[in-house]
């Protein structure tokens, strides 16, 4: 007898019910501004969303649940079909509220006690250098893709190369915007619409490439050390599975949320440093030493597995609700500028994965956490990306790669538009 689909662990027809009960209660206006509704919301549409990605012939293959969550519910909100209220309450609740830096921080902890401590060092020395020297190339090609669009080299590098790769919207393009507006004079919103497509289109593109790399990793296995970045000559080790009980997902829940919250602390001393940046380089000195104890680092690699396994349909949904605007990618969208736009996406991944093979990483880890992830909206976006190249044991060397190439193209821009703007 075949077994029944399920969907959040519900029989399809339960699970149809629940689904049914949460639209009317959209369309109804049922849905406050509070934690409830809007969890709701983002689980249901989330997991069916997830479910068709990964049942769908084609679609499963090339792309799979991650991308169609996130596209899936970007669609939903471009035609209309999400009342006011409730992407008020869903843009509240994953951006105001903070569900994503819950999400976030547990797999950040998760993810960096899960790292061999030797393995993580020497990693994290290497991983710059090669994301700085991909993003060069793939800033010389959007130069290059601006002389064919009209806008010159430098307005190519200004425009579309530096926007993809400034570390997302708030901490990247609206500050460029800012920059761009003093040094030419200009209204900054004017320089925002102009810039906000190349970030939002970058971050898609390779949240699409992440999907097709997996399903390349899949036909070549040489080629990947699924999802660990360091190629050191030795089988990949496997961390043994736990049990874990109620007691400890609620250390590992302790454990993350105080990482965030000393990040959040350092960050108020010395702002220069985001608070995720903090955050890591927190995890890991205490990783590197070794000070916590072994239970205790067991806790908060739980409390990671847990939140993957549960909410990142739903954290997806929400990124694709409320941070991927389409009907702005439209506006501005033509097929060279779309082209351009992937090209320079390709190019930054391709350098990374040669790069990194040649300094001892995994080619598609590489291309990953070195590449793809310089053209994200910052966590959200990493979040977006390794999920769908189900890589997501690479969260903090792509949050490491984001931030710190971020702050870079941030001064790049501010330096060329001074002396080319």
């Amino acid at each position: 007898m075949k077994e029944q689909r399920k969907i959040l662990g519900l029989p399809l027809p339960l699970y149809a019910v629940v689904f049914l009960l949460t639209v009317a209660c959209m369309l109804t206006g049922c849905i406050p501004d509070s934690l409830v509704p809007a969890f709701l919301v983002l689980m249901v549409f989330g997991e069916g969303l997830n479910t068709i990605g990964n049942s769908v012939p084609v679609v499963k293959t090339y792309l799979g649940g991650s991308v169609i969550c996130i596209l899936g519910a970007a669609v939903i909100r471009a035609v209309g079909l999400i009342p006011q209220q409730t992407f008020e309450t869903l843009d509240s609740f994953v951006n105001g509220h903070g569900f994503l830096i819950f999400y976030i921080a547990a797999l950040i902890t998760g993810s960096l006690f899960n790292i061999d401590r030797n393995l993580l060092l020497k990693a994290t020395v290497k991983l710059l250098p090669v994301a700085v020297v991909s993003l060069a190339v793939g800033i010389l090609v959007s130069g290059l893709f601006g002389m064919a669009l009209g806008n010159g080299f430098w307005g190519g590098i200004l425009y579309i190369g530096v926007p993809m790769t400034s570390g997302g919207m708030t901490a990247g393009t609206v500050p460029l915007s800012s920059m761009y507006s003093q040094a030419l004079g200009v209204d900054a919103a004017d320089v925002l619409t102009r810039m906000a497509p190349a970030t939002v289109l970058g971050n898609c593109v390779a949240i699409i490439f992440g999907g097709l790399l997996n399903n390349f990793g899949n036909h070549h296995p040489e080629m990947t050390g699924n999802g660990v970045l360091v190629n050191d000559g030795k089988p990949v080790k496997k961390t043994p599975p736990m049990k874990p009980t109620f007691a400890l997902l609620c250390t590992g829940m302790v454990i993350a949320l105080a990482f965030y919250q000393l990040g959040a602390i350092l960050h108020h001393f010395v702002t220069i440093i985001p608070t995720y940046a903090w955050m890591i380089i927190a995890v890991v000195l205490v990783k590197g030493t070794g000070i916590m104890s072994e239970e205790l680092e067991d806790a908060a690699r739980e409390w990671g597995y847990f939140a993957i396994h549960s909410w990142t349909a739903a954290a997806l949904t929400g990124i694709g609700f409320t941070l991927i605007d389409l009907n702005t990618i439209l506006k501005t969208l033509t097929p060279l500028y779309l082209i351009a736009v992937v090209l320079i996406v390709a190019s930054i991944t391709f350098t990374a994965a040669v790069l990194g093979r040649l300094v001892g990483f995994y080619p598609l880890e590489a291309a990953i956490a070195a590449g793809m992830c310089t053209t994200n909206m910052g966590g959200s976006g990493n979040v977006a990306v390794l999920s769908s190249a189900h890589r997501m044991e690479l969260l903090p060397f792509a949050q490491i790669v984001t931030r710190s190439c971020g702050a870079l193209m941030l001064t790049l821009g501010g330096i060329l538009v001074q002396i080319v703007g």
